[in-house]
């Protein structure tokens, strides 16, 4: 049967509309700012469009600054900027629930139902001896201005009657406990059409905040400080197919088990299926196919597999049975048929066509 290619490359995706790249925050970098750090001022005192939501204070640190606020040295550790020459830094967790927080305005508000992706670095201070878990943002409709230092936990929030949020989880690239680079967190989210306003911080308790020590024993006064620098805010495409138009989903497909697809496969997938959610009146067509390595038999076996993979992964993420249709054709539709004009995919593959449900 020879060798065969068994990586799940990411879904090749076609846009109808290509949405240049603009970071949609107001001094997203902190390279803004009114005067250079020298001592506790608050971060809204000297950074232009950056805002604190309670009544605690995080502080900024520049190359500019001397004695304690200065970059790369400062009273919390030895750290480079990620990009330019200042950065925050914030109490993610410190004794009786004591919280810092920064809030950034976004330059318009998002737009409805459209995809966003949010991102950032943090790198643990070196005196921390608590590092988080995971962290989150929250978007919210208006600026915030909350009394005392205490936790901003969404049971607050809730109490404000006129204030609309969300919380979005944010993935790290690294362990939050790195104190020598820095770690990108990242998040894709749909927005709701009233976000502003971002806040960064730990909404979680104490009690409740998962925590990562650094090896050594601790004790209730220990606290985990996070420098936080680089923040980009992205609307992505939207997600749009033509009908009845034919679109090469994935080349050189591995053999799957059940629904069972690694990551970047469901990363595409869940994309087809927003489409599929915002479209009841689409339904959508898989069709797996394989090359002319093996036998008709083995190959018309794994194109199956392959259609239905992707099939089965669907229908678990709730779209009904009858909006799916799929098939393997083995190797009878070859790509140098001139159908699909390309001489970068091999025959391997899972193609897709969407097109309006039958009502008969």
């Amino acid at each position: 049967m020879g060798n065969r290619i068994l990586s799940f490359l990411s879904f090749s995706i076609f846009f109808c509309t290509a949405v240049s790249a603009q970071n949609l925050l107001s001094n997203a970098g902190f390279e803004n700012f009114r005067t250079c750090p020298s001592n506790m001022m608050g971060v809204d005192m000297m950074l232009e469009d950056v805002s604190i939501p309670t009544s605690s204070s995080g502080d900024y640190f520049n190359r500019c600054g001397s004695g304690d606020f200065g970059v790369p040295e400062n009273f919390k550790g030895v750290q480079r900027a990620a990009e330019g020459s200042g950065y925050i830094g914030l109490y993610f967790h410190a004794l009786n629930d004591y919280r810092e927080y920064i809030q950034l305005n976004t330059t318009k508000t998002l737009r409805e139902k459209y995809p966003y992706k949010i991102s950032f670095q943090v790198s643990l201070a070196e005196n921390s001896k608590l590092a988080l878990k995971s962290m989150s943002i929250i978007l919210t409709n208006k600026r915030l201005k909350v009394p005392n230092s205490s936790v901003l936990t969404t049971s607050r929030l809730d109490l404000i009657n006129t204030v609309e949020f969300q919380e979005i989880q944010l993935n790290p690239d690294n362990s939050m406990a790195n104190s020598e680079g820095w770690v990108t967190l990242t998040a894709e989210f749909d927005a709701k059409g009233f976000e502003n306003h971002i806040v960064l911080g730990n909404f979680k308790t104490n009690s409740e905040t998962q925590l990562v020590t650094k090896g050594e024993s601790t004790s209730t006064s220990d606290f985990s400080y996070y420098y936080v620098d680089n923040f980009i805010l992205e609307e992505l495409p939207r997600v749009n197919y033509e009908k009845d138009k034919n679109y090469v989903m994935e080349q050189n497909p591995f053999e799957p088990k059940g629904y069972e697809l690694d990551e970047k496969a469901m990363a595409s997938v869940q994309k087809i299926f927003k489409y599929l959610k915002e479209n009841a009146e689409v339904q959508m067509k898989i069709t797996g196919h394989a090359d002319n390595i093996g036998t008709s038999e083995y190959n018309k076996f794994i194109s199956s597999l392959r259609a239905r993979a992707v099939a089965l992964h669907l229908k678990k993420l709730g779209i009904d049975d009858n909006r799916i249709v799929w098939e393997g054709v083995g190797d009878t539709k070859p790509l140098r048929n001139g159908k699909i004009k390309s001489s970068d995919f091999d025959d391997g593959r899972v193609e897709f066509v969407m097109t309006k449900v039958d009502d008969k």
